[in-house]
């Protein structure tokens, strides 16, 4: 289990045999957006089927965060992973339905919140 702690951001990995559930906490922002897309980057390489975000505990997302997920979003489809977003924050599903994005990060079940 890896752990990344920064001021405002908490990060956490879980590897169960070819997939990895990422737990997030905190502000994804333009100081800690970076901290994020190394480590959700780093847990990609021990991965092989499903990377599973879980952001219940992020209480802000900016537009840096947004684009440290559409990054992730295209280097997960460029290997052929699966990614999933769950128990996602109210700040969070409102910040992807606000950008549009909703779609493209939450399928089926999830797009509901």
């Amino acid at each position: 289990m890896g752990r990344v702690d920064a001021t405002q951001l908490e990060l956490s990995a879980d590897h169960l045999g070819v997939s990895t559930v990422v737990r997030v906490a905190g502000e994804i922002d333009l100081v800690t957006a970076p901290k994020l897309q190394a480590f959700l980057l780093e847990q990609l390489d021990q991965t092989h089927a499903v990377l599973m975000v879980e952001m219940s505990g992020v209480n802000h997302i900016g537009s840096a965060g947004l684009r440290t997920l559409l990054a992730v979003r295209a280097e997960c489809d460029r290997r052929g992973i699966d990614l999933v977003f769950a128990e996602c924050s109210f700040i969070v599903l409102r910040t992807f339905e606000l950008s549009g994005l909703s779609g493209f990060f939450l399928r089926g079940e999830n797009a509901t919140g």
